[in-house]
């Protein structure tokens, strides 16, 4: 990318070459997830003409709220640490991100957070651009997730029963236990099955007769 199109806080400018790093290696990692499912065709345009990162949480807030327009008096969630919104990728600095969410520290932790965010434009690719055949948020966010190799360290464990409630669930919730309920899944269901069938209204039902 252009040096022109990653702009960071003035005190993060010295780190430009670290970012630059950091960037090239999310794409990677999302070019290496796509080819191991066939989905390489999809990234050969860009995902985003801006990467912006911010050294201070307010501003990414307002930055991200612009870019959604949605309320500016919003409050976001002190982990809400990264988005790729009207083809700009921002996100918090990393020790920010270390310190407001210790339950995603990994290595690499970083890259992935910005894999992640890329991984969900993917996803929309892979649907012909249609975000409302996404399915739920816990598969949508799943996805990211598992696209990204999130939560490798992990060692929480879920019943079949905490799996059927977290799926059942409308509300945000742990992406730690999104992590493993979408791995749960992709263990019994082809991903791109998955995929396919994540608009269903009965998808919930739909995984309950194939596991």
């Amino acid at each position: 990318m252009k040096t022109s199109d990653l702009i960071l806080s003035p005190s993060l400018e010295p780190r430009r070459g670290e970012f630059e790093g950091y960037i090239a290696k999310a794409l990677e990692n999302v070019r290496a997830f796509a080819a191991k499912y066939g989905w390489s065709s999809l990234v050969h345009e860009s995902f985003f003409d801006k990467v912006i990162i911010f050294d201070d949480k307010k501003d990414f807030d307002r930055t991200l709220l612009e870019l959604c327009k949605m309320d500016s008096g919003m409050v976001l969630p002190e982990s809400y640490c990264g988005a790729l919104e009207e083809r700009n990728l921002i996100a918090v600095s990393p020790e920010y991100y270390d310190k407001v969410y210790p339950a995603g520290r990994e290595p690499d932790s970083y890259i992935k957070l910005l894999t992640h965010e890329i991984c969900h434009r993917l996803h929309v690719r892979i649907l012909n651009g249609d975000e409302e055949a996404m399915g739920p948020v816990w598969f949508f966010e799943g996805f990211a997730i598992f696209a990204a190799d999130q939560f490798t360290l992990s060692k929480i464990k879920l019943t079949q029963e905490d799996i059927l409630f977290i799926i059942g669930e409308s509300r945000r919730g742990n992406y730690e236990q999104y992590s493993h309920v979408f791995k749960y899944f992709v263990n019994k269901i082809p991903l791109k099955e998955l995929v396919a069938n994540a608009k269903r209204n009965d998808f919930n039902d739909w995984l309950k007769n194939h596991v």
